[in-house]
């Protein structure tokens, strides 16, 4: 009998350890969150927000030309490896970026405005076609007895005023982003230009950049930022070629089809894919719509595609190219989406999966230099 308690008394310590530590963990994770807004909502209260952005104005050629060296390292680290001197590898892969930033403004560009105007001028049809959809669906399905006349002038009012917007605001943020770039175009010559020099050699100027902090932490801050640009370019270079897979299939597929503008919604889906978990809906929402407004075959047909795209990037691209390297799991992201884009809207849900994935890495470092966390399974009674 003693030796049965004992054996219970031990299992029931290991079930408290075990629910333990996972309480910690979810504190943990509450304690990020806490302290992510909480940093977030100081600089934008007291302004560093403004002054940060003008400092980034000031030395944006710089950082812009770093990210482009530190995209393109690795390939010209592969080109070295087959026997390339390291400029011309460099120069190699410069022209063909350059050659696919030409191509994506002289070509792309104009087809996109093309057929945005196209759209635009069936945004009256549209409305009209999606409200004949809608008032047939709660005809159907009306009650005798209860008017609803109310409840479906809301509705169609609701689904008139979104579309409107989206037409009048899409155009206008398209000249915006295209007007940025051109003015831009100094800045862009000049990041262009730095990216090119730093590409010649990269490794040293990192090597420089760790020289000049304290000897006793060169090694460890080395190891962060090695573990900082692992994680980060597996998320980045990951979720661009995915994004750019499902521009592809679903250009394709909406041509096939016989959707109107199906570059457009093409790009709008890639880009929306940028987004986890919910961007592809948004995306595939709006080529939905739009293909019903055309005819009940198309608009079935363009729900199809967009579910096979999706049906295929969760279980055959997000395996194989991401092979879940970040190790985040879906809660801290969709926490993460939340965060960045109640403080910074769209773009801040684009660029929150690579966020959360630095703030991880420097997590780790510090759990490991001071020890937050101890071995757990130590604690567990045998």
């Amino acid at each position: 009998m003693k030796g049965k308690k004992e054996e219970i008394d031990k299992k029931g310590l290991n079930e408290v350890i075990s629910l333990s530590k996972k309480i910690l963990k979810i504190l943990y994770v509450v304690l990020i969150v806490g302290a992510l807004l909480a940093i977030i909502t100081i600089f934008k209260v007291s302004g560093l927000f403004k002054l940060l952005i003008g400092v980034l104005k000031v030395v944006s050629p710089l950082f812009i030309g770093f990210i482009i060296a530190w995209l393109f390292n690795p390939l010209v680290k592969k080109l070295k490896e087959r026997g390339l001197p390291k400029v011309l590898s460099a120069l190699i892969v410069y022209a063909i970026f350059l050659i696919f930033l030409f191509l994506f403004i002289r070509v792309f560009i104009p087809v996109i405005y093309s057929q945005l105007n196209e759209l635009l001028t069936r945004v009256p049809t549209i409305i009209q076609d999606v409200t004949k959809f809608f008032e047939n669906f709660i005809r159907q399905f009306s009650i005798s007895g209860i008017d609803i006349t109310n409840v479906k002038n809301n509705i169609f009012t609701t689904i008139e005023t979104l579309i409107l917007n989206f037409s009048n605001s899409l155009p206008k943020t398209f000249l915006n982003i295209v007007v940025s770039l051109f003015s831009g175009v100094g800045t862009i010559l000049i990041s262009l230009v730095i990216g090119l020099y730093m590409l010649f050699d990269f490794d040293a100027i990192s090597t420089h950049f760790i020289k000049l902090l304290p000897t006793k932490h060169q090694y460890e801050i080395s190891c962060l930022i090695t573990n900082i640009g692992t994680e980060v370019r597996k998320s980045v270079n990951g979720t661009l070629l995915i994004a750019s897979m499902v521009l592809v299939c679903d250009t394709v597929g909406f041509s096939i089809v016989g959707l109107d503008a199906p570059l457009l919604f093409g790009v709008f889906c890639g880009l929306t894919d940028l987004i986890p978990y919910i961007g592809p809906y948004i995306g595939g929402a709006a080529a939905v719509i739009v293909g019903f407004s055309q005819s009940p075959v198309v608009g079935i047909s363009v729900l199809i595609i967009c579910i096979i795209v999706q049906l295929v990037e969760n279980y055959i691209l997000q395996p194989v190219v991401m092979s879940k390297a970040m190790q985040l799991h879906p809660v801290t992201i969709i926490v993460g989406l939340l965060v960045f884009g109640y403080f910074f809207g769209i773009i801040g849900m684009i660029l929150a999966t690579p966020c959360i994935a630095l703030l991880k890495v420097i997590w780790r470092f510090c759990a490991n230099k001071f020890n937050l966390f101890k071995d757990d399974s130590a604690v567990i009674v045998k």
